[in-house]
């Protein structure tokens, strides 16, 4: 079994207690977290810094995580994003499904599954590597 790699992750969310919590836990494991309060931030950040992985809030004001996923995929194509929300049916909720091609993860988050997401990514990541 490899060894696990520490993976750079972009974290958007507009409640600042979920940032807090969310990068403490992150960094506990080992990650790299770069924290964006609003969509249109996380656009900026994401065209200045390279991340492995994005775990975006589908809910926040001005441009909102659907908006800001469809920007990123414009300038990332390939870039994992992980949408999570508090709301179970919404219509943001089925698009962000549909642009990701992931389930969106439910608030409160499920944190061994949110882990376990972002190891499965980076062993993606690794056989990728491997295979060039």
């Amino acid at each position: 079994m490899s060894p696990r790699r520490s993976m750079s992750i972009l974290l958007v969310d507009d409640d600042a207690g979920m940032v807090d919590t969310l990068t403490d836990i992150l960094e506990a494991v080992h990650h790299r977290v770069c924290a964006a309060g609003t969509g249109a931030t996380a656009v900026a950040a994401l065209a200045a810094t390279p991340v492995d992985v994005v775990l975006m809030d589908i809910q926040m004001p001005g441009l909102n995580g659907v908006q800001a996923l469809r920007a990123m995929r414009d300038r990332a194509p390939g870039l994992p994003i992980l949408m999570m929300s508090a709301y179970t049916r919404d219509e943001l909720v089925e698009e962000a499904e549909r642009i990701s091609g992931r389930p969106v993860l439910r608030k409160p988050l499920d944190v061994p599954e949110v882990l376990a997401l972002i190891e499965e990514i980076g062993d993606h990541e690794r056989g990728a590597e491997a295979a060039r």
